[in-house]
């Protein structure tokens, strides 16, 4: 593979709440914790501020799972919301917050039928957790109720797997296995892409893990698998559900959370990050 980094396509949401590992928020936790919030979060900050957010008072992370971003907004002293499906998720993201020392809400929802009652100015959709919503009508209605969510003229950034993991013959710009550590916990991870739909623009993800943890010298081996639908959003259908919301404009593509990072073809560009502007 061309690149180091695990695939940001498995790091997803499922839509229905009982997927196996989304019941197992500590083994998520280590399976995808390879990722510097700190330094995205900065990076974020940077790109509000280029799109005429200078300062966020209020950052809205749509799925989103263990809320490392959203506790990272929180650290800053920003009023930080989360919404995702899984209640275990949740669960476990409130006890991250009483470890840390910081203040998040947390609301159980779907990203297509939530209603907040206080605006955002800002909102986060990262690690492809937007193809989940697997119809035109799905990212819509997601679109729209982000829309209520935000103040006039806020952001939504869209996170998203860039088109070359899914048409790039086998050169790839993530891997699709890897092994994460903490303590005594050892998680091997496969993300395998298969019945891909070129019409529907969809795949079912299929995800396994072997979690092993060594401890007054037993060791202990659980293995999980699971599948779900998945969309992959293309650039060209991000502009059309972003038009047919009625609700937003496209206002930049990057290829990383970081500002210096255009989309492209290049190897530099491994996500395809939209940002959109609530009308």
């Amino acid at each position: 593979m061309s690149s180091s980094r695990p695939s940001g396509r498995a790091r997803m949401r499922a839509r229905a709440a009982d997927v196996a590992l989304y019941r197992e928020p500590e083994l998520y936790d280590v399976a995808f914790g390879f990722r510097d919030v700190e330094a995205e979060c900065t990076a974020l900050l940077k790109l509000c501020a280029a799109h005429g957010v200078a300062s966020p008072r209020r950052v809205l992370e749509l799925a989103c799972g263990p809320a490392h971003h959203a506790r990272e907004i929180a650290r800053r002293r920003i009023s930080s919301v989360g919404i995702d499906i899984s209640a275990a998720m949740l669960a476990y993201a409130r006890t991250l917050c009483r470890r840390d020392g910081v203040t998040v809400a947390f609301k159980r929802a779907d990203m297509r039928t939530f209603r907040l009652d206080a605006r955002a100015d800002v909102a986060l959709c990262l690690f492809d957790s937007f193809g989940h919503c697997v119809s035109d009508r799905d990212g819509i209605a997601a679109l729209q109720r982000t829309a209520d969510a935000l103040r006039r003229h806020g952001l939504l950034f869209l996170e998203l797997s860039h088109p070359a993991d899914y048409f790039s013959n086998g050169r790839s710009r993530t891997l699709d296995r890897w092994t994460e550590r903490r303590g005594p916990l050892s998680v091997k991870t496969k993300f395998l892409v298969t019945r891909m739909d070129a019409a529907a623009e969809t795949f079912v993800a299929r995800v396994s893990l072997e979690a092993r943890t060594r401890a007054n010298g037993r060791k202990t081996v659980r293995r999980l698998a699971m599948r779900w639908l998945h969309r992959m959003w293309m650039r060209s259908a991000i502009e059309y559900v972003a038009l047919a919301s009625g609700r937003f404009e496209i206002a930049a593509w990057y290829g990383d959370l970081d500002p210096a990072v255009p989309l492209s073809s290049g190897p530099q560009a491994w996500r395809m990050v939209a940002v959109l502007r609530r009308r």
